[in-house]
């Protein structure tokens, strides 16, 4: 492996490679994945999606831990980096992972037992479809990362251009409450939730305010019913697919 390909692909994800040497990138993933509750899931044997994979770090350590399916699924477009990253991992790991191109509003037909959302909703100007998306996909269990404060009432945050870290690509924050209830109407049941601590000590975590601009928590659901929110399609500018060709009473 050339120390020239590995130190000049532009990454986000830190990587461990089985010589031991780390990939450069914005985020050391394998110190932090109790963030994302990646650490709590049970993989032997399980199909995944993961959307917006970027890097593939979840898609690869997936499958090292014994996931018989990974698709990965992202859209170099959106985002910075291109493939070289995800390239480069997948040859180095001989993974047998799947690659593909796509959008969370136009998911694969092919249900997962397994659906990881990282980093995706908060740039999002439809988060509710792609929450839909995200909940039919899933056979068992759906986790989300991202923007997400903590507060029982189902709301959104609005977010300027640039009002959030100088990036123009992030539009909603949202409550802890609001993924709630859209996944009690898609079936699911919250089972985990990793909020960052933000305050040094349990007593001024207690007394700490949620901030929409900032926070940020991971949530994992678990289907617990066979059900699909009854909104029209024409709700939504890209509907999602549970909801097409239904009529909604």
């Amino acid at each position: 492996m050339p120390d020239a390909q590995l130190d000049t692909i532009r990454r986000f994800h830190q990587v461990t490679l089985k010589d031991g040497r780390v990939t450069p990138g914005q985020v050391d993933i394998a110190r932090h994945e109790h963030l994302y509750l990646f650490d709590r899931l049970e993989l032997h044997g399980k199909s995944l999606l993961d959307i917006g994979c970027w890097d593939g770090y979840f898609s690869f350590m997936a499958e090292q831990r014994g996931a018989r399916r990974v698709l990965s699924l992202d859209d170099p477009a959106f985002r910075w980096g291109g493939l070289d990253g995800y390239n480069f991992l997948h040859q180095h790991f001989q993974s047998t992972a799947e690659w593909r191109k796509g959008s969370i509003f136009e998911l694969p037909d092919e249900r997962f037992d397994i659906v990881l959302c990282y980093g995706v909703l908060y740039h999002l100007g439809d988060p509710l479809a792609a929450m839909i998306n995200c909940f039919h996909a899933a056979l068992q269990e759906v986790v989300f990362e991202g923007v997400i404060y903590d507060s029982d009432l189902p709301t959104l945050f609005l977010i300027a251009p640039h009002e959030l870290d100088g990036d123009p690509t992030n539009v909603y924050a949202m409550s802890t409450g609001y993924l709630e209830k859209v996944a009690a109407m898609c079936g699911f049941a919250r089972v985990d939730c990793q909020m960052r601590r933000y305050a040094s000590t349990a007593l001024r975590r207690f007394f700490r305010k949620a901030s929409p601009r900032t926070d940020r928590a991971a949530m994992r659901f678990r289907r617990i019913a066979d059900l699909t929110p009854n909104y029209r399609a024409s709700c939504f500018s890209v509907p999602p697919k549970a909801l097409l060709g239904r009529t909604a009473p």
